[in-house]
């Protein structure tokens, strides 16, 4: 009976070795997205890294002036170490919120046919950039999020990307 347990764990040792060993690296988020695009003017959040930080930029048709609704684009990014981040095409309804303890931020952009962008830089040693990511108040759907060169879209709106990019 031993044996058969102990065999046993080690069966179940080694499935989960390769199991983990099949799991799908993250996506590589080197050079804007150029593939992809889910197209049609709906909107779409793309994240790259370049020149030594990454990026997060929003954006729609222009939908200003007709009966198309405003999108609204909002999400939290938070790092184990301290983050400094700058925003940037930031209208008066956009809220781009640091947090206390400088690990992450929180944004809110109210978009018509516009760009909207951060900039978030990590500090000497984090691991993981953590993104939740919405649009009109639901997760964000995942072919409207756009990662790296390749346009690869996450599984989920709540995903990590290697803060560490390696190009």
């Amino acid at each position: 009976m031993t044996k058969l347990r102990l065999s046993a764990t080690a069966v179940l040792s080694l499935a989960m070795g390769l199991l983990l060993l099949a799991a799908d690296p993250p996506p590589n988020p080197v050079g804007y997205p150029k593939k992809g695009d889910p197209g049609g003017g709906i909107g779409a959040v793309r994240i790259w890294h370049a020149d030594g930080a990454y990026h997060l930029r929003t954006s729609t048709e222009d939908s200003a002036g007709t009966k198309q609704k405003l999108m609204v684009f909002t999400g939290t990014v938070r790092c184990e170490e301290k983050l400094t981040s700058e925003a940037s095409k930031l209208e008066k309804a956009d809220k781009f919120i640091l947090h206390k303890d400088g690990k992450g931020f929180d944004f809110h952009f109210e978009t018509h046919g516009a760009i909207k962008s951060i900039s978030p830089r990590r500090r000497a040693n984090g691991k993981t950039l953590k993104f939740k990511l919405l649009i009109d108040a639901k997760p964000a759907e995942t072919h409207r999020i756009l990662i790296g060169a390749e346009g690869v879209h996450p599984e989920k709106a709540e995903f990590s990307l290697p803060a560490q990019v390696k190009k």
